[in-house]
């Protein structure tokens, strides 16, 4: 009696623990093009062609869940809500820190340009000073591009242009430049090249490119198995019969190219005013003649290795990260450097994406201290170069 009442608990245990995972259905979220929107009836179908292909290939059912803001869609993806995603490049790229993996890219290659009516006469957008600038929409791939090009050339947009607004779309961008209203405006460069075909204009600056779109998993929910079920089902998708009315066509890709986008779309500044910028052989030379080092970031990334004998002040960072970003946001503890505004420092943090030690430089720039060192590409530029490292908490 007693073993019978025992193997009945055990059935309704495993009962009441739910089917496995490879049995559950899968969550595919996708974040449109800045071309499309889900109102649009072939949109929708082809995003819901896709899943349904997808779970007929993995024999899993893939529910396809629409979200019209990539930021939504890239915040929701980082909390773990889907197994996969197919969303605009910036949005893969931001991701990938919560173990998002790229499978595929699809949509070709997107870039954006900056382009001036045809009697300007500056040459780059560091020239443009106190003009007025157009930019696409603020989720887009081309404002992001946009955004990291700003940075990329220590452009503080805020002071630099007299005013930088964000239109709903390129299309009222581009009119805006034909009737004045803005001096420059960042676009689409495919967009703005068929535009200058019959408006006056010039294109004064070039952003780098990115992937249109891209398709990625959550490896913390998918196996390497069905991981490599997807990749061999996306890149089949062109050929394959679905009912969808208009067709993807994914290519191979690589982690690697969307840790170089994320790097490009929050890359910090080549130059810093009032500050020496290094790479790591000027840095292993100063450090050899004992100058002070600063590590910038976060104690758990210390903890875990840092460039040998340097010193833990964490800048805490809830500011946007751009050449006018609000110091007052952040945290960043000045009593914990020397109190010779002389002394040499050499600030570093986690490479060129890293804004933690530019700001902490900025700082120490505006609180007097005359001899700062910003070593741009930090400790993997540093790892990366072989100089020796250390890991454990400071002394």
């Amino acid at each position: 009696m007693l073993r019978a009442i025992s193997l009945f608990l055990v059935l309704a245990v495993m009962m009441g623990a739910g089917p496995a995972r490879s049995a559950e259905s899968l969550k595919m979220a996708a974040a449109p093009s800045d071309s499309e929107r889900f109102a649009d009836a072939d949109v929708l179908n082809k995003y819901q062609a896709l899943a349904k292909y997808l779970g007929a290939q993995l024999n899993t059912p893939v529910n396809f869940i629409p979200v019209a803001s990539p930021f939504v869609a890239a915040k929701r993806a980082s909390r773990g809500e889907y197994d996969m995603i197919i969303a605009p490049a910036h949005t893969i790229a931001s991701v990938l820190k919560a173990g998002y993996n790229p499978l595929c890219k699809e949509g070709g290659e997107v870039g954006a340009v900056f382009v001036a009516g045809p009697n300007a006469k500056w040459a780059s957008i560091k020239d443009a000073s106190g003009t007025k600038l157009g930019l696409p929409p603020f989720e887009s791939i081309q404002a992001g591009l946009a955004r990291g090009e700003l940075n990329s050339k220590s452009v503080e947009t805020k002071k630099h242009f007299k005013e930088a607004r964000y239109f709903r779309s390129q299309e009222a961008e581009l009119f805006a430049l034909e009737i004045n209203s803005m001096d420059i405006i960042a676009v689409d460069s495919a967009m703005a090249e068929k535009w200058l075909k019959s408006h006056p204009g010039k294109i004064i600056q070039h952003t780098a490119e990115a992937p249109k779109m891209a398709f990625a998993v959550n490896t913390k929910r998918i196996s390497p198995e069905q991981e490599k079920k997807i990749e061999g089902a996306l890149l089949k998708y062109a050929e394959a019969e679905t009912n969808a009315r208009k067709k993807m066509a994914f290519s191979p890709t690589k982690r690697e190219e969307f840790a170089a986008i994320s790097s490009m779309l929050n890359t910090t500044p080549t130059e810093l005013a009032g500050t020496h910028v290094i790479e790591a052989k000027q840095a292993s030379d100063m450090i050899a003649k004992g100058v002070l080092v600063i590590d910038a970031r976060a104690e758990a990334e210390y903890v875990e290795g840092h460039i040998k004998g340097s010193l833990l002040v964490p800048y805490h960072e809830v500011s946007a990260k751009e050449v006018g970003f609000d110091a007052a946001e952040d945290k960043f503890d000045l009593t914990k450097l020397p109190q010779d505004k002389n002394t040499a420092m050499l600030l570093y943090c986690d490479g060129t994406p890293c804004w933690k030690s530019y700001k902490a430089s900025v700082l120490a720039v505006r609180n007097g201290y005359r001899n700062i060192y910003w070593f741009r590409g930090g400790y993997p530029e540093w790892k990366a170069a072989g100089y020796p490292i250390e890991a454990g908490k400071t002394k």
